[in-house]
């Protein structure tokens, strides 16, 4: 086995063994605080003092959490954004799926693509930005046609209403 090889199956496997231990005392959190409400109210109380508030939610961190994980929920506690667990719960077992440089595509359109037009918009997009890539589907009406894409900060408008509204710029039309 070649160096390189055996260097990404070492790195692969920390990556692995990390993730699973965040993911795992994070869930642990999250559902708790999802059978809490009052838990949940009290750790959002900032009548209270950080200090209060952060024994509560020690109570329920599993007991074995390394101390960066406890740093993270501190981190969330003390900027009011307990309430963001899930969604960063969300967020990592996607960047999970490739490792942690996967990449988000999102697609806006004015209707509901087919399965067919969605897969055609996936392999494009990932014979461009790589086959870890993600891509999330959204109708907005409101962009009369074509599509947004969006991938990291890189914006692709081919949008019916940003064309019409580059004419009316163009021409200098007041509606």
């Amino acid at each position: 086995m070649k160096a390189q090889e055996l260097s990404k199956k070492y790195a692969t496997a920390i990556f692995s063994l990390a993730l699973e231990q965040w993911l795992a005392a994070l869930s642990t959190v999250q559902e708790k605080l999802a059978n809490d409400t009052d838990l949940t109210a009290k750790l959002g109380n900032s009548g209270l003092s950080f200090a209060e508030r952060q024994e509560a939610l020690d109570k329920i961190i599993p007991s074995d959490s390394d101390q960066s994980i406890r740093n993270f929920l501190y981190t969330l506690l003390k900027n009011g954004d307990t309430a963001l667990l899930g969604d960063v719960l969300v967020d990592l077992g996607q960047m999970s799926k490739g490792g942690a440089l996967t990449e988000i595509a999102e697609v806006t359109t004015a209707v509901t693509l087919s399965t067919e037009e969605k897969e055609n918009f996936r392999q494009k997009l990932q014979a461009r930005y790589g086959a870890t890539l993600e891509v999330v589907f959204n109708v907005n009406p409101a962009i009369l046609g074509g599509a947004i894409v969006q991938v990291g900060d890189k914006l692709i408008d081919g949008s019916v209403q940003t064309r019409l509204e580059a004419m009316k710029n163009t021409l200098g039309v007041k509606l």
